[in-house]
């Protein structure tokens, strides 16, 4: 919670505006939400490419075009690309159950 949020509470509080003072909570419950799901995430792990595929049970080319168009988190490292394979995985994850023509245009 930041100090802000404690201010308005507080304010909100003692002059008797409810309203004010569930609005606060509200805001205060939102950022406690996005930290909470922030530190849910798994940390990335990184792989080269063709590593990342397999591990994510996604084919080579699938993986390379992903990453290409910015769909999945990578970087180049001289030659080679190396993957988040968390981002890899819930790349698949997302796309599973779509028709293939929405995958290849996603």
């Amino acid at each position: 919670m930041t100090r802000m949020t404690e201010l308005s509470l507080d304010a909100a509080s003692e002059a008797g505006d409810y309203q004010a003072a569930i609005a606060a909570l509200q805001r205060m419950a939102a950022e406690l939400a996005a930290r909470v799901a922030q530190l849910e995430q798994p940390p990335a792990s990184w792989l080269p490419l063709k590593a990342a595929a397999i591990d994510a049970g996604v084919e080579y080319e699938t993986a390379r075009q992903w990453v290409v168009r910015g769909l999945v988190e990578g970087r180049r490292e001289g030659e080679r690309w190396l993957v988040n394979v968390v981002s890899l995985k819930a790349r698949k994850q997302q796309f599973a159950g779509l028709p293939w023509e929405t995958k290849l245009t996603t």
